[in-house]
């Protein structure tokens, strides 16, 4: 029998998740990629592939310590793929559907292959592909109950968007959409939910929250904000493995968020090293691809 995909929200119990792998990071950056970051992004620098081994291991050992169960991709073409450290941006799973995302750039496309047999031993009747002339990628897609935050920036396209929301009709899936402006790379460097009624976000690098119509919409969470330096150290971009728990960032600049989590909100934090995926604009968020939370 099939495995089904079951995601509802950022914070139920992790079961099933794809991490990155350190495996084929080249010596140079994707040049079409670089020209393609915001202003506010750093240009990449390509990790070491040692160093981001043992950093990829660290989240392993404590994925696996909590009971979940960790794939990861096979290698592709290293000519044309630079790195599979961030399988979040080329798929995402809302309620029981898989969405096979498209990119603007070749070589996040060609990371699907790397994923391909994972995603087989799921049920196909609950995949999608998005068209090639659409652009929306998963680190712009952070739900919560009811509701699908959608980012608008460098990397996801407004017709992305109206084509999602026509998706989640065809499937019977009553979400509404929040159509979320930026100006960093995925909605998840700036916006981040991490309990029913609380979020992470960076409010100097979002416009105005809307609904698909453009009207206005109000945010009914607690927010803990995040100033721009921390935004830059991806401080949003944690992962939640459980309610009230998560993999976040030792780091200098993530400190005063973390405290607060772990103090103020009562979070099991789980502070790990993790600096050579932030170098290339990613942090735990990204470095993963979840499939199922209970």
């Amino acid at each position: 029998m099939k495995q089904l995909f079951y995601i509802q929200n950022e914070y139920a119990a992790l079961q099933k998740v794809i991490l990155g792998t350190a495996q084929g990071i080249t010596p140079q950056p994707d040049h079409e990629l670089q020209a393609g970051l915001p202003a506010t992004s750093q240009l990449y620098t390509q990790p070491d592939p040692a160093v981001t081994e043992q950093e990829f291991s660290g989240v392993l050992e404590v994925m696996e310590k909590l009971g979940i169960e960790v794939m990861q991709p096979n290698l592709v073409d290293l000519s044309k793929v630079t790195d599979q450290t961030c399988p979040r941006d080329i798929g995402f799973v809302i309620d029981s559907i898989y969405f096979k995302a498209n990119s603007r750039y070749t070589s996040r496309n060609l990371e699907h292959r790397g994923i391909e047999h994972l995603l087989s031993t799921f049920s196909h009747q609950h995949q999608v592909d998005m068209p090639q002339d659409i652009f929306l990628e998963g680190g712009d897609v952070v739900l919560a109950p009811g509701k699908v935050f959608i980012g608008l920036g460098a990397r996801s396209t407004r017709t992305g968007i109206l084509w999602l929301a026509d998706q989640l009709k065809r499937h019977e899936i009553d979400r509404e959409i929040i159509i979320v402006p930026h100006d960093v790379l995925h909605l998840d460097c700036c916006w981040n939910v991490v309990g029913p009624n609380l979020a992470l976000w960076c409010n100097q690098a979002t416009g105005k929250f809307s609904d698909i119509k453009g009207s206005s919409v109000e945010i009914d969470f607690e927010t803990i904000l995040i100033n721009r330096k921390e935004q830059a150290a991806l401080a949003t971009n944690v992962l939640v493995v459980g309610p009230g728990e998560i993999l976040a960032r030792n780091h200098f600049h993530c400190d005063k968020v973390n405290d607060q989590i772990e103090k103020k909100y009562k979070f099991i934090v789980h502070r790990l090293p993790f600096d050579c995926v932030p170098a290339i604009g990613g942090s735990f968020r990204c470095a993963t691809l979840p499939l199922y939370r209970s």
